[in-house]
């Protein structure tokens, strides 16, 4: 199984977090601690459904398992939203199963480089699930930052 993760720790809050945190008196620490965890939890929703969408285009297509076999997971625990993304397909070669999602995503552009010499769909690369997270973080953390900085609005703080 090919994965890869992306982690928004509320708690650790940096100096966004922080500076919304020393505006307002302890009474409404409560309230703001809740607008910043809702305004986490969409952000990271919107992000693994936008990476989902880009790592389906950017994966192979000859059977379509490929693309079929990726799926994503928000989890919380604490004050950490984890969003997960993973890609499974597997098949039988030689009466043995084998994970030609892990195969395609890890080892091939270690033998072979990070694209297809003769792909079956255009636009197509091997490391479809990593690509779109080094190319859209900085993107990523401003829809994180927005849908924070949304959920205080709503909660008029």
């Amino acid at each position: 199984m090919a994965r890869n993760r992306i982690d928004f720790d509320t708690g650790r809050g940096g100096g966004f977090i922080r500076r919304l945190v020393s505006r307002f008196s302890r009474r409404y620490e409560e309230r703001l601690t809740a607008a910043i965890e809702d305004g986490a939890m969409t952000g990271t929703h919107d992000v693994m459904d936008e990476w989902k969408r880009q790592a389906t285009d950017l994966a192979p297509l000859k059977s379509g398992d490929l693309r079929r076999g990726i799926e994503t997971e928000v989890t919380h625990n604490g004050k950490t939203w984890t969003g997960e993304i993973t890609s499974t397909a597997v098949t039988m070669r030689g009466g043995r199963r084998f994970d030609y999602a892990t195969y395609i995503h890890d080892t091939y552009p270690e033998k072979y480089g990070d694209s297809f010499k003769n792909p079956t769909t255009s636009g197509t690369i091997p490391r479809y699930l990593a690509v779109p997270a080094e190319e859209n973080e900085a993107e990523w953390a401003r829809i994180f930052e927005g849908e924070i900085k949304a959920a205080i609005k709503r909660g008029r703080l």
